[in-house]
């Protein structure tokens, strides 16, 4: 994914909320990791592709993360994959029944 403007990011939340057990937070890496159920290396890869940090760690700096735009942007990224697999899918159909 693109990196997202301040309107993007907002849209997404609406798209995507957080659960309602969930409250809204600025989070570390760990522990935005945790909140998502993913791992560290799947956080760090989400991170280098797209997803929006309040202020970027590494060298003895704490990411900090809003939650909701994690979980908003996590949940777009996973619908996106769905819909490009289900397109593949359609197209392959077609291809197999025109080569009847």
């Amino acid at each position: 994914m693109n990196e997202l403007s301040e309107a993007e990011i907002e849209h997404l939340i609406e798209r995507f909320p957080l659960p309602d057990d969930r409250d809204d937070a600025i989070l570390g890496l760990g522990d935005t990791a945790l909140a998502l159920g993913v791992s560290l290396p799947t956080m760090q890869r989400y991170l280098k592709i797209g997803l929006p940090a309040i202020k970027r760690g590494g060298m003895g700096r704490l990411w900090r993360i809003r939650l909701a735009v994690a979980w908003a942007w996590r949940q777009a990224l996973m619908t996106e994959r769905v819909e490009k697999k289900a397109k593949v899918q359609r197209a392959r159909s077609v291809l197999t029944c025109q080569r009847r």
